[in-house]
């Protein structure tokens, strides 16, 4: 009976660890939100949004505080610092896993929930994996755009002239894989 649960046991973490080595984590991941504000381009940024990548299933869950967020702009990043809470991306990738050996740029599109406060939301996007073959640090660069309308996500800004649709850009840096 011992033998059998030890040799269980056993299966079990040998299963959970080569399963966490197909997980990374991100390093100096971008946010950047594009919109308008009467006619005039504002962009809010965030270089605190982190991710996890599953290699072998391309699924992604994406992090980011949302009083992170900064403009430029007083006003707005005083009322942007007030805020709680956090954005969370969990989706997948239109690929069928991640691939860090030498490749050309890859389009995909990408689809997940969007959880703001308690609220999920489906969408979706567009992204683009380009390997970087000169690097030590990391094998690919993958950056992700979406269209997103803050009407839709139920999302009250209250900021005047506001334009309800805007863009969410992310620029990522992958991990390569563990050689150890």
């Amino acid at each position: 009976m011992h033998k059998s649960l030890a040799s269980l046991l056993i299966l079990l973490f040998l299963s959970l660890y080569s399963r966490a080595q197909d997980v990374y984590y991100t390093r100096n991941a971008t946010l950047t939100i594009n919109a308008s504000i009467g006619g005039e381009i504002i962009h809010f940024k965030s270089d605190q949004l982190s991710a996890r990548l599953d290699y072998e299933t391309a699924e992604i869950i994406m992090r980011m505080p949302i009083n992170s967020l900064q403009s430029g702009i007083d006003s707005l990043d005083r009322q942007l610092r007030r805020l709680h809470g956090e954005a969370v991306f969990d989706g997948k990738l239109g690929l069928e896993y991640i691939n860090t050996d030498n490749h050309p740029p890859l389009n995909f599109d990408l689809e997940g929930w969007l959880i703001l406060d308690l609220e999920k939301h489906l969408i979706s996007g567009k992204g683009q994996l380009h390997h970087n073959a000169n690097s030590s640090e990391y094998a690919c660069m993958l950056g992700l755009e979406m269209i997103l309308n803050f009407e839709e996500l139920n999302l009250h800004i209250p900021v005047e002239n506001l334009d309800a649709e805007f863009e969410v850009v992310v620029t990522q840096a992958l991990l390569q894989r563990d050689k150890n």
